[in-house]
């Protein structure tokens, strides 16, 4: 792949105002960050004080002595992690669900983009040192939104029934969906190797966080990537203080709430603050605790709390208590020397409904950016797009603007240029009547709108004529439109980066790795030359 564009945010139509206000550092968000992050952002952070650094290195090594690995040199990852217990070193950190076989293809744009920033901080700024950290939302229990995979068309699904935090799964469990795609993934030695990464994962490690742990380490170890696991008694010792006091004052409701107010003004909050905001996590089981005005409950374990014997049950077992997704930004903070955050437009939307929680915490609020995002087309279909004059701008269009694009371009009758000589008509039209004292000039316009509405009319059948006169043109731009943009969600959404990686081995992560933009959020579009 040698062919590159990159295309702003501003010109395609996938995110919301927030997002591009964000990435054209507009000054209306500046009271719900930190600062927009820059070199210069990076570096004006780097004296504050980062606790737990000796206990954060040490928990992380203990979780990696707990996990089994397939023939991976994991010189860079231990040697970043010894690394974290010093006064300057710093997490560049992004996170997600744990989805199986690291599919679909953002999840591996997520860690390529904290690999690519901590390499470019590492050569920029001297006499520090930046680890790229994967947080795994080994905690998080909706199963549903992680178990399906998409390979070649194909949808795979890991069949259970659970209501467990997901990293506590049983990783053999998935050995039968491996199994399913074997042949797929055997076309190549690339293949092969990955394979026998995800067997090895799933069938030596006895839950689903240390396999996907496993996984992670075998395919990013060499880029010293550290993996994190929050659901661990020892960090959530570290954290209780600040569990114990979203249950005295409501801190999350209160603090969101206010914010989500200033935040309206210009922007639809990403999610409306809500009052329970910790689950209990028992027996197989993470079912939100939630409140009544007289006591705390847990429908699914049937079970119920005293404030005062929830506080003391927070004391005694911490891990027993674990964050929603607003509380988990505080927890992840709390525990890391965390100085960046990377993610996806939805995490950075509500990452921004965030700051005065974090400062009513009294926890450090991280820098934040927008991760990497990459569109990929093969030779051929860039040979079709080219032969239909689509450019990349309307790769991101509907489908049906990508057809009015390409007929219009190539219409003998041009309804823009065409109505642009009948409004220079009527602007004389209206001078000359203005002249005319007492005429009424509102009926001028009531026949400039009939008129425009018979213009777009006469448009439309035109259009509809010339899709008849062009079957051939309909069926590329569809083949092309619903490649790239599957089920009307984009190809990153949908693909898994596995066919890439059975064709390119970790030469594709170093790519994505090279053309990762830093500090310049843009859309990259990348071509296959064979």
């Amino acid at each position: 792949m040698k062919k590159k564009t990159s295309i702003s945010f501003n010109k395609i139509r996938l995110f919301r105002k927030l997002i591009r206000d964000f990435t054209n550092l507009d000054s209306k968000l500046n009271p719900f960050l930190q600062s927009f992050v820059s070199l210069n952002a990076i570096k004006a952070n780097l004296n504050i004080d980062k606790p737990n650094r000796d206990s954060f290195s040490n928990i992380i090594k203990a979780q990696y002595d707990q996990t089994n690995f397939f023939n991976s040199n994991m010189s860079n990852v231990y040697l970043n992690i010894s690394k974290l217990s010093k006064n300057n070193v710093y997490t560049i950190t992004t996170g997600h669900q744990l989805n199986i076989f690291l599919s679909p293809l953002f999840l591996i744009y997520k860690i390529i983009s904290v690999i690519a920033y901590a390499n470019y901080l590492n050569h920029k700024i001297k006499g520090h040192h930046f680890v790229p950290c994967f947080w795994m939302a080994t905690e998080d229990h909706d199963f549903d939104e992680i178990k399906s995979l998409n390979l070649y068309g194909d949808n795979y699904h890991w069949d259970l029934t659970t209501k467990d935090a997901v990293g506590n799964l049983a990783s053999e469990s998935i050995l039968n969906i491996l199994s399913e795609i074997k042949d797929s993934l055997l076309q190549s030695s690339y293949g092969q190797e990955l394979f026998n990464i995800y067997n090895y994962a799933y069938s030596n490690n006895k839950n689903y966080a240390n396999a996907t742990r496993s996984v992670l380490s075998s395919l990013f170890g060499d880029y010293g990537l550290v993996v994190v696991d929050g659901n661990n008694a020892q960090f959530k010792k570290m954290f209780a203080p600040y569990l114990k006091e979203e249950f005295k004052s409501s801190c999350v409701y209160n603090n969101v709430s206010e914010t989500n107010k200033s935040l309206k003004i210009n922007y639809r909050p990403e999610i409306n603050a809500m009052k329970n905001n910790i689950f209990y996590l028992k027996n197989n089981i993470r079912s939100k605790i939630q409140f009544n005005q007289t006591h705390y409950f847990s429908i699914d374990h049937n079970q119920s709390w005293s404030k005062d014997q929830l506080l003391d049950e927070i004391s005694s077992f911490p891990e027993r208590f674990s964050p929603n997704v607003f509380l988990r930004t505080l927890y992840q903070e709390c525990i890391m020397p965390n100085i960046l955050y990377l993610g996806g437009p939805s995490e950075i939307s509500y990452w921004i409904q965030l700051k005065k929680l974090f400062q009513t915490m009294d926890i450090d609020y991280p820098l934040l950016e927008l991760r990497s995002h990459f569109l990929f087309l093969s030779k051929d279909q860039s040979d079709i797009i080219t032969k239909i004059n689509l450019n990349e701008d309307h790769l991101f269009h509907s489908y049906d603007e990508k057809i009015k694009h390409i007929l219009q371009k190539e219409s003998m009758i041009n309804f823009d240029d065409d109505y642009l000589v009948f409004q220079n008509q009527l602007m004389k039209m209206e001078q000359k009547m203005n002249t005319m004292k007492g005429f009424p000039i509102n009926s001028l316009r009531v026949f400039e709108k009939r008129l425009q509405t018979e213009f777009s009319r006469l448009s439309s059948k035109v259009l509809k004529f010339e899709k008849a006169q062009r079957p051939n043109i309909l069926c590329q731009v569809k083949s092309i439109h619903e490649t790239l943009f599957p089920n009307n969600s984009t190809q990153e959404k949908i693909k898994s980066f596995i066919p890439y990686y059975i064709k390119y081995g970790k030469g594709f992560f170093d790519l994505l790795i090279k053309e990762s933009p830093i500090f310049d959020n843009k859309y990259t579009i990348l071509t296959e030359e064979d």
